[in-house]
């Protein structure tokens, strides 16, 4: 990973692949059947606001990591990290808040719908907010249940990983949030292409968008 203010890398990070992708996959496959599938509401809640607090704890780092890997001014990172953390606090308080209801259909009949996790979130973390934009994916899905495979950009990978080590010490479990760093070729084309991932989020350009829903399209 470059510094775009000196152009010398001062960091380097995994070169993922298909294979990596498969296990990583295969990780929030397991996890999405796990300890996580049987967790209260309240306690992904739990989680997410204790991930807000040491964003806030970390900020000082967060910020400088954001601001070495992307080039961005070191005050717009330190307001990036804020913006991350009140996006796990406004998420912490959702998990217990998905309700369903019953519909009235007349005697003798029960309906009602509930809220079930989609499976796993595959999500493409842009290089311009790379903090911003996996907090904004990464906060929803998990309280919603979900478990997620995270490829940031090749760019700017270091503040997704550093998110995920908080996320553990939060007291997220094993094989929940997987982040996969490498290039769009090797490691994003395999991942929303993969049969078993259930949704995919994507930021980037208008030609890989359409890439994107092309090969997410074939597992409908």
């Amino acid at each position: 990973s470059f510094d775009p203010g000196t152009g010398q890398a001062f960091h380097e990070f995994a070169a993922g692949d298909a294979a990596d992708i498969d296990h990583a996959v295969a990780a929030a496959g397991r996890a999405g059947e796990g300890e996580w599938a049987c967790m209260r509401p309240a306690g992904r809640g739990a989680i997410l606001a204790r991930a807000a607090a040491l964003i806030r704890r970390d900020a000082a780092r967060l910020a400088l990591a954001e601001c070495l890997d992307s080039g961005k001014p070191l005050q717009e990172a330190e307001g990036d990290v804020q913006g991350a953390a009140r996006c796990f606090d406004f998420y912490a308080g959702l998990p217990d808040k998905f309700e369903g209801r019953t519909i009235p259909l007349g005697p003798d009949h029960l309906a009602y719908t509930s809220f079930e996790p989609i499976g796993i979130s595959a999500q493409i973390i842009p290089w311009n907010y790379p903090l911003s934009t996996l907090s904004r994916g990464v906060a929803p899905a998990l309280a919603a249940g979900c478990t997620i495979v995270v490829k940031p950009a090749e760019q700017t990978p270091l503040t997704a990983l550093m998110v995920a080590e908080l996320l553990v010490e939060a007291g997220l479990p094993d094989g929940v949030l997987n982040v996969v760093t490498g290039t769009g070729i090797e490691a994003g084309a395999p991942l929303v292409a993969h049969p078993q991932v259930r949704q995919v989020t994507f930021t980037g350009s208008c030609a890989t968008g359409i890439a994107v829903m092309q090969a997410a399209a074939r597992n409908v």
